[in-house]
């Protein structure tokens, strides 16, 4: 098994992404924390990467995306099925990805879109705290209480991201519907779009998911 799962910022493919990972025993790769992990290697690309977002924080080029895609599933066995989380996020992606994937004997069993309000994603993001030394994420007035309250995991310092501030989501949100909806107009053209209400509670949303698999949850 072999999925895809989009959404916009806050409508918690993240979580769902582990949620399947876990039930089918799937490989969860989430590009953006594999980007940040490769940062940290005493490689030439380790040392681009960081430079990338670290120094001139600008997009990660395609050639290095394309790079890394290839190193992560050359990792993987063919017979271990694979979530992907976020991506591919564009069609230039999109286009690279299905191009991957056949490659390496795969197929994209099924896309997942969990749509979400631009209200309500940015009433979730709004509220997202984040980290600064293991990057686990916390819910202001949930999980933490005050922006001087330490990370629950590793008691680090949480800040909140600059780009998630109501602005800096709806500037995100625009890029999505420009860049991502596409790829979902794509893959619904193929027939594997699988549209879930992300506005539901986690379970519900997970369990929607799997209903509309032809699985069940046990």
């Amino acid at each position: 098994m072999n999925i895809v799962i989009l959404g916009p910022q806050g409508s918690g493919k993240g979580t769902q992404a582990e949620k399947m990972a876990a039930k089918f025993k799937l490989e969860h790769i989430d590009m953006g924390k594999f980007l940040r992990e490769v940062a940290k290697m005493d490689t030439p690309l380790g040392k681009e990467v960081w430079q990338i977002q670290n120094v001139t924080k600008t997009l990660v080029p395609k050639r290095i995306l394309e790079e890394i895609f290839t190193i992560k599933l050359n990792d993987i066995s063919r017979e271990k099925g694979i979530v992907f989380d976020g991506f591919p996020r564009n069609m230039d992606q999109t286009e690279y990805f299905e191009h991957a994937m056949r490659e390496f004997g795969r197929e994209t069993d099924a896309v997942v879109y969990i749509k979400l309000s631009k209200e309500e994603s940015v009433k979730r993001i709004s509220k997202r705290w984040v980290c600064e030394k293991c990057k686990s994420v916390w819910i202001m007035g949930k999980d933490v209480k005050s922006e001087e309250d330490k990370c629950l995991d590793c008691g680090g310092k949480i800040t909140q991201r600059t780009d998630d501030t109501p602005e800096g989501i709806e500037k995100r949100l625009k890029v999505f519907e420009k860049e991502t909806l596409p790829v979902v107009a794509y893959y619904e053209n193929k027939g594997k779009i699988i549209e879930i209400d992300g506005a539901q509670t986690i379970e519900k949303v997970f369990e929607d998911i799997l209903s509309n698999l032809g699985v069940y949850d046990s």
